[in-house]
C-alpha cells in the first residue's frame, strides 16, 4: 500500500495519515470479528440451555400428567359408593369419603387434587402442586371478586403462600404455583396482567361455587362423624 501511494505521488504526512487510518481500520474489523466470535459462543450456550430447558419442562410435565392421572384414581376409587350419610365409620379427616347429591363432580385436574386425601397428599404431590392446592382449596378466601370471576395477584399469592409456609418464597416458586394453577385449573383459571405487569390468576366462579361446595361438605360430614362420637 504505501509502494502504491509513493508511486502515485502522495505526499509522505499524507500516506502516513492513510497507513495509520488503514491501521485502525484492520483493527476495529478484528475487534468486531472477535465480538462477533463472543456472540455466536454465548448464543450456542443459550441455545443449549433451552433445549435442556424444553427437554426438562417436557419430562416434568409428562410426570405431572402421570401423577395427575393418578390421583384421579386414587379419587375416583376412594369415593366410589361412599356418601355423607355411611361416613360415620370412617376417619372425619379423610375427605375422600364426601359423595353429596348437592356437590359437583370435579371438572379439572385442579379439582381432583383439591379432593386428594390428606394422608395422601405429600407422596402424590409435588412440593409446587402442593401450593397450588393449598391455594384452591380457600380459594374464595384469597381471591377478590371481578368481572370475570375471582382474582389474586402475583403479590398476593406470595403473601399467602408464604403464610401457610411460615417462610421465605421465592419469586420463581410463585411463577411456578401460578403455572400448575393456569394448567390444572384448565379453562376455569386464566393467567391475566395488571397495566404494570404484573400477572393475576382469576378463578372462574363456576369453580370457586364447585370447591366451596365440596368445602361445605366436607365440614358437613365432619360435623356428622364428630356428633356421633367418633374420634379424628
Amino acid at each position: 500500500m504505501v509502494e502504491a501511494l509513493e508511486a502515485a505521488g502522495v505526499p509522505a504526512p499524507l500516506r502516513k495519515n492513510v497507513v495509520s487510518a488503514g491501521e485502525q481500520v484492520t483493527e476495529l474489523i478484528e475487534a468486531q470479528a472477535d465480538q462477533i466470535q463472543d456472540l455466536k459462543a454465548q448464543l450456542a450456550e443459550v441455545d443449549a440451555e433451552l433445549r435442556e430447558e424444553r427437554e426438562t419442562r417436557a419430562k416434568e410435565a409428562a410426570e405431572n400428567r402421570k401423577r395427575i392421572h393418578e390421583v384421579e384414581t386414587q379419587v375416583e376409587e376412594a369415593t366410589d359408593g361412599t356418601s355423607i350419610e355411611t361416613a360415620s365409620n370412617a376417619n372425619p379427616d379423610d375427605t375422600s369419603t364426601v359423595s353429596n347429591p348437592g356437590v359437583r363432580p370435579p371438572e379439572t385436574p385442579l379439582e381432583d387434587i383439591v379432593r386428594v386425601p390428606e394422608h395422601l397428599v405429600e407422596e402424590s404431590l409435588t412440593a409446587n402442586q402442593q401450593r397450588a392446592r393449598f391455594v384452591a382449596k380457600d380459594v374464595h378466601e384469597y381471591t377478590q371478586s371481578v368481572p370475570a370471576g375471582r382474582a389474586i395477584r402475583s403479590s398476593q399469592l406470595r403473601q399467602v403462600l408464604t403464610a401457610g409456609e411460615d417462610g421465605r418464597i421465592y419469586t420463581e416458586t410463585v411463577s411456578r404455583v401460578i403455572e400448575f394453577l393456569n394448567e390444572l385449573g384448565g379453562d376455569a383459571v386464566e393467567i391475566r396482567e395488571t397495566q404494570g405487569g404484573e400477572r393475576v390468576v382469576v378463578f372462574a366462579d363456576a369453580f370457586v361455587e364447585r370447591i366451596q361446595a365440596y368445602q361445605h361438605a366436607i365440614q358437613a360430614n365432619h360435623t356428622v362423624v364428630t356428633d356421633q362420637g367418633v374420634e379424628g
